[in-house]
């Protein structure tokens, strides 16, 4: 009898069909009958200002400014904790979801190396941030807040299993340690015995000047697929420009672009070819600030974001530049973040101290995640990307950062699914570019 082998090289086109004519089915259903399906948008498009808070911004501010990664130390060793099953961060929060705030004190060390050391205690996790926040944006956590207490700011929450009733907000820039005394955490111990929780040997160094961490080892990273919808041009220009009636909206094309503004000092760009929106408004409408809080800059900048009406399910805070107080959200994809030039999953939110305001993003959004290429790409350890690009020539006191990120590419199959392939990334003069692009000399728009 002959053995017949099975070609399932059909199944990918296949899956992909069928989840494209899902989203024109529900797509349809949305413009037909709409009332059935507010879950999914508003029943009419708000003035900018006025978001409809049934709708819009679901994610509370807490949700949205969450830690990227959970980390581990025992025993001289560091281990990053990460899950395709399970989202290892919200885990560790609803551990701690009950903690109440009593009384904070304040240390500041002397050099990053004492900082380091206080970092690597034994027994211990730390949630960590890419960027800066502040205990402000978690006042329901607090018994008590004073003006200063919403102003600490932190890059790390340090949990002790060995000290009950402290934690610590640690950081990195000032090289600050507030002491939170507080009520009952819950049971976090249990995490690292978890059968769905991958664990992979990190450490944190110094990388001029920066705390940057390091994967020990080589780690296997999963590819991803999403099918992506193009919003409506129309949508975004009622929500950001408005519709005020005294205030007129003129429309042009130009190189390429659609350009759209009020006499008010507004001004939206469109890139037509790839859905890059840059939006700017000169109007005034938030107060100027001699020197703007961080916590203050963070929460305007999420009452921006919000404006948006998009939904923030997987998007997560990612970078603040205090000079020009521009802040990164990225959506984040087990536990990494998308990093793209077409700001596929991303939003910038720019609020001056004048008071002016400028957000980038794009038209394309993330729907549903589709069946991707089952092999995972195994990337290097950070030591070996580190020598590759010293080989390579680069100047590496022009690096600021080095992180695991998801690089986007057109899906060969569908012009309607874009393909996420996991990858280092390297901010190169405070740009974004994958590793691979600038030991190849091809640094291009990233």
């Amino acid at each position: 009898m002959k053995n017949k082998k099975r070609n399932w090289s059909w199944l990918l086109p296949v899956a992909l069909i069928i989840a494209v004519l899902i989203s024109i089915i529900f797509t349809v259903l949305i413009w037909v009958t709409p009332s059935n399906f507010q879950v999914f948008g508003a029943k009419s498009v708000p003035a900018a200002g006025n978001v409809d808070k049934n709708v819009a911004g679901k994610q509370s501010i807490a949700d949205v400014y969450l830690p990227v990664s959970l980390t581990y130390y025992e025993n001289d060793t560091r281990y990053q904790l990460s899950s395709t099953k399970i989202d290892v961060i919200d885990l560790a929060r609803r551990r701690g979801k009950n903690v109440r705030i009593k009384k904070i004190t304040k240390k500041t060390f002397r050099s990053q190396e004492e900082y380091l050391k206080f970092l690597n205690m034994n027994d211990s996790y730390s949630l960590n941030y890419s960027a800066p926040v502040t205990l402000g944006l978690f006042k329901n956590h607090m018994k008590s807040m004073t003006k200063s207490d919403a102003n600490y700011a932190f890059s790390r929450i340090l949990v002790p299993l060995n000290r009950h009733g402290v934690i610590y907000f640690m950081d990195d820039h000032s090289l600050n340690v507030y002491t939170a005394h507080v009520q009952a955490i819950g049971k976090m111990s249990s995490l690292i015995t978890r059968r769905d929780i991958k664990m992979v040997r990190v450490e944190y160094r110094l990388f001029n000047g920066h705390i940057t961490k390091y994967f020990l080892q080589p780690i296997e990273v999963p590819k991803s697929s999403y099918l992506i919808n193009r919003e409506n041009t129309g949508l975004f220009v009622t929500r950001l420009i408005g519709s005020n009636e005294n205030s007129a909206v003129t429309t042009r094309e130009q190189k390429k672009q659609t350009i759209y503004t009020d006499d008010a000092g507004q001004r939206m760009v469109i890139k037509n070819h790839n859905g890059y929106v840059s939006y700017t408004n000169y109007a005034k409408e938030i107060a100027e600030a001699r020197h703007r809080s961080l916590y203050d800059s963070l929460t305007l900048s999420f009452d921006r974001l919000k404006l948006l009406d998009v939904a923030l399910d997987d998007v997560r805070y990612s970078e603040f530049d205090f000079q020009s107080k521009n802040a990164t959200y990225r959506s984040y994809i087990n536990g990494f973040p998308i990093i793209s030039a077409d700001e596929y999953g991303s939003y910038q939110v720019q609020i001056t101290d004048s008071g002016n305001q400028h957000l980038v993003f794009s038209l394309y959004t993330l729907q549903v995640p589709v069946p991707a290429d089952s092999n995972a790409v195994q990337l290097p350890n950070t030591d070996d990307v580190m020598e590759s690009l010293k080989q390579s020539g680069i100047d590496m006191q022009k690096i600021n950062n080095v992180q695991i990120g998801y690089r986007e590419s057109k899906n060969e199959s569908s012009a309607l699914v874009i393909d996420l392939t996991p990858t280092y990334f390297v901010k190169y003069n405070n740009v974004w570019i994958d590793y691979r692009d600038l030991v190849h000399n091809e640094e291009g728009s990233r």
